[in-house]
């Protein structure tokens, strides 16, 4: 999928003039390599499709950034907590390489939920969907070992090891770059790309 509006319509069929209608509410932008599409202390008022590049959302912790997700083409990213509570975050989402995103707000969002009633259950699937594959991470970083974590990286998500510094896949796994590197040599091999 390359634009919003097409995992919207996945759960919008056969209603071509509601997307034609919350189409005229997402809006395209560009965002620099290390521009911050979110930054803590702030609301997160976008919910954000990635159409080209990536970013990856951290906290800061103690001038340490620790690695939540990483975000490439055809996902969605924001710190949703923050969006539906629209309380400030306590995460930043920054771009490590050029990109082209979209953008549904927050004001408009609300809107749209009390005019056009079929986006009440689009959301609700995408963010089910969202919810799920948040949870089975959380329970992998809690109920695996690095290496296992490791493993499922290269297996499901071998884009990572191409496009992602490796202190930043360290730190994702909840180790050291210098632990990554051991994780490696044990396993007996690197992903395509390093």
């Amino acid at each position: 999928m390359n634009h919003f509006i097409e995992v919207i319509a996945q759960f919008i069929q056969g209603e071509e003039a509601v997307l034609e209608t919350v189409k005229t509410f997402i809006k395209p932008r560009s965002v620099k390599k290390n521009d911050f599409l979110l930054q803590a202390g702030s609301i997160c008022k976008k919910a954000t499709f990635v159409n080209k590049g990536s970013c990856y959302m951290y906290r800061d912790v103690d001038g340490k950034e620790e690695v939540i997700e990483f975000y490439f083409e055809g996902m969605l990213n924001s710190d949703y907590v923050s969006f539906i509570r629209q309380e400030p975050s306590t995460q930043y989402i920054r771009a490590l390489e050029d990109m082209e995103i979209e953008d549904l707000s927050y004001d408009d969002l609300e809107y749209l939920y009390a005019k056009v009633p079929s986006i009440n259950r689009a959301v609700r699937m995408i963010t089910e969907g969202l919810y799920c594959g948040i949870t089975k991470r959380m329970l992998s970083y809690q109920n695996d070992s690095p290496e296992v974590r490791y493993q499922k990286l290269v297996d499901q998500r071998p884009v990572l090891f191409q496009r992602v510094p490796q202190y930043l896949v360290a730190s994702f796994l909840g180790v050291t770059a210098v632990g990554l590197s051991k994780i490696r040599k044990r396993i007996g091999h690197a992903p395509a790309g390093h």
